[in-house]
Parts: C-alpha cells; sequence; structure tokens
C-alpha cells in the first residue's frame, strides 16, 4: 500500500525563501528585529527558528504578530513566486502513479490555493491550513483524525527541522527536503527517514525507489 503524502507548501513545493526573506526585511524593523543580509543566509539556514529569531534580535514572543503580518503582505505578491523547478511534473507523476497528496502547511488556504490553481496544480486531495508554528506535531495529527488517515500510513515531506521534529514527537515518517529554507546539515542532525537533496533523488525515492 503506498503512503498517503502530506506536502509542506512553502520552501517545499513552492520557492519562497527570497520572498520569506524580503517580507522580513520590510517588516523586521516593525518588531525590534534587523535585516537579513545576503552574506548572513547560509549562517541562518544552519539556524533553528528560536535560534534564528536570536540571531535578528525578534523577540519570539513577537514572531506570532510577524507571521500574520507576513502572510498577509505574502497574499499580495504570492503570484511571483515559482514551482521548486521540476516538482509540478513530480506531483503529477506521483497521482498518476496512485498517490493520495495532500498539503498541510502555516500558510493560509487562500494563498495555496491561488498559486495552486495559476499553475494547474490539480493533484491535491486538500490542502489544511495550521497557524501554531511550534505545533505541527498536533496539526499532523489532526489531518490524520480529520481525513482519517492511519498515521504510520503518512509519509511527510518538508524542508524545515521542526517538521522532522514534529513527525518523530508523533512517529510519522518524514521526507526532509534541503531545497527549501533549512540546510541539509541541519536536516540531517535531526536524522529523517529520508533527506532528499533535489527533487530529481525525490522522484526516484517515491517513483522508483519506492
Amino acid at each position: 500500500m503506498k503512503p498517503f503524502l502530506i506536502f509542506d507548501f512553502d520552501g517545499t513545493i513552492v520557492q519562497s525563501k527570497m520572498l520569506a526573506i524580503q517580507l522580513f526585511n520590510e517588516l523586521s524593523g516593525k518588531y525590534g528585529g534587523r535585516k537579513i543580509d545576503k552574506k548572513d543566509i547560509a549562517y541562518l539556514s544552519d539556524l533553528s527558528i528560536p535560534d534564528r529569531l536570536r540571531a535578528l534580535n525578534v523577540p519570539l514572543h513577537k514572531l506570532p504578530a510577524l507571521i500574520i503580518e507576513g502572510k498577509r503582505e505574502y497574499k499580495k505578491t504570492a503570484v511571483s513566486v515559482q514551482p521548486v523547478e521540476g516538482i509540478r511534473d513530480i506531483l503529477f507523476s506521483l497521482k498518476d502513479n496512485g498517490y493520495s497528496l495532500g498539503i498541510l502547511s502555516s500558510n493560509t488556504t487562500e494563498n495555496i490555493q491561488r498559486f495552486l490553481d495559476l499553475y494547474g496544480l490539480t493533484v491535491f486531495d486538500f490542502i489544511h491550513s495550521a497557524t501554531n508554528l511550534f505545533g505541527k506535531h498536533k496539526a499532523i495529527t489532526s489531518v490524520a483524525r480529520k481525513f482519517q488517515i492511519d498515521r504510520n500510513q503518512m509519509l511527510y515531506v518538508g524542508d524545515e527541522l521542526r517538521d522532522v521534529q514534529a513527525c518523530k514527537k508523533i512517529g510519522v515518517k518524514i521526507v526532509a527536503v534541503t531545497w527549501g529554507f533549512d540546510s541539509a546539515s541541519l536536516l540531517a542532525e535531526a536524522k529523517p527517514d529520508f533527506l532528499c537533496n533535489s527533487p530529481a533523488a525525490f522522484a526516484d525515492l517515491l517513483l522508483e525507489g519506492g
């Protein structure tokens, strides 16, 4: 039986890293933080979110408000983002090969649906938006319950350390992908079930190796 694939959105399906940096730089001063310089990006990608915020002088308690405002600004500029190179064909191949696909993201359903409509990505069985940044394990559990998916039959696909940590907490297998927000070394340290350094490697895992 093929696993039910649950995808993160930003950084995993869509190339939104640079947009996220742009929006952060536009809003950071309002929340006490400093702007991200290009030379900082590699260093920051090696840090967890709390450590990243400390490096950028943003108090953790201000993060929820920053995220809410960032999502509103994202909506205005979302048409400028592109799918990760090669991912569109892979998603359709997965669907054609009998996989069920869903999206679980902290982004809004509206933002995600606009992107999917723009690029004709009609492959997903559902979109589930969860707002708790550090409660992703609860969001995954909620998705399993809502859509009646056995957690033993789920395979999560995400690009962040918190994705790996959340899945390990509740015993869900995860593919960590390195083309998004967090670095390959940070993800590898968390020991995901699978680590893919390219969309091609991800396709090999599920369409040939899986």
